[in-house]
């Protein structure tokens, strides 16, 4: 029991602080700040949840989304006439 009271303490401190670690996201990845949520709304979501239950994030697929955005959707978007020219 002692774990479970320890996890969930770790939890509220990371919604507690979350306008912080959308910050250290958003300088570590370079992201701009209007990528982001609303900080309020996002509390409120994120406390229907246990954090634990989430699935752990793999490197490899960040990357491949990353690849996906950067240079698969942007060629694919190269095929479609632009209804502005």
């Amino acid at each position: 029991m002692p774990a479970m009271m320890g996890k969930a303490k770790a939890q509220q401190r990371l919604i507690d602080n979350l306008e912080d670690e959308f910050g250290k996201v958003q300088r570590e990845h370079h992201l701009p700040a209007g990528d982001f949520p609303n900080v309020e709304h996002f509390r409120e979501v994120l406390s229907g949840y246990t954090f634990d239950k989430f699935e752990k994030l793999k490197p490899k697929m960040i990357q491949a989304v990353d690849d996906m955005l950067g240079y698969d959707i942007p060629d694919l978007l190269k095929s479609f006439r632009n209804p502005y020219d």
